[in-house]
């Protein structure tokens, strides 16, 4: 999913107030909270979920109906975990949404997530939008080419960040049979264009 996606201003309401509600709680709202706050039915409220989810959006468990990531959050545990201000922990569904997140709601937040290669513990603050410290000055973020939908199961696991360039490296060449053409950049490099996508996206959604 890009940030571009075309959602109606429904859909736009409707993922608001499922952010609002995995940020404050950790958790998606229960069917009656959305009809609830909506007016509407449940068939209604299944239908809006329905749409969000083929345009990439959302994600249900198979054979469920129950939401397991609202992009870019995952609502379960991913490599790559958020800590806000006031202690809540979430999750990210890939590493490039793990620094978008912080821009798109306008939070400041810790990162705390792994190079993929060696496990090292890999933290980056994020405040106001910027980043002001990483555990690993050379830390970099790796990419596929964009898969077919769903991202969070096609393209997500395997955007991720590396400690340094040559474990990077290292990855790539064990994986480019298998993934394509796989992009590297350091964090610092591609933070700045990314943050122009979040931040759009979260301005759309009323965070900023």
């Amino acid at each position: 999913m890009s940030c571009g996606c075309e959602v109606s201003d429904e859909e736009v309401a409707f993922l608001k107030f499922l952010f609002d509600t995995v940020l404050e709680s950790g958790r998606t709202p229960t069917a009656d909270e959305c009809c609830s706050c909506f007016g509407k039915t449940q068939a209604e409220i299944a239908r809006i979920i329905d749409d969000l989810e083929r345009k990439d959006m959302i994600l249900r468990k198979r054979g469920t109906k129950k939401i397991i990531s609202v992009y870019p959050l995952s609502l379960v545990p991913t490599a790559h975990r958020i800590v806000l201000e006031n202690g809540r922990e979430l999750f990210a569904m890939c590493a490039a949404d793990a620094l978008g997140i912080p821009v798109m709601f306008n939070r400041n937040v810790r990162i705390v997530s792994e190079c993929k290669l060696c496990k090292q513990e890999i933290i980056i603050d994020i405040r106001n939008g910027d980043i002001v410290s990483m555990s690993n000055p050379t830390t970099s973020i790796c990419s596929p080419p964009c898969q077919v939908a769903p991202a969070a199961e096609t393209t997500c696991p395997d955007v991720n960040f590396f400690c340094s360039t040559s474990h990077a490296q290292r990855w790539i060449q064990g994986n480019k049979g298998r993934i394509g053409n796989i992009t590297r950049r350091s964090v610092k490099q591609a933070f700045p264009k990314m943050k122009e996508c979040w931040k759009a996206y979260g301005k759309a959604l009323g965070y900023s």
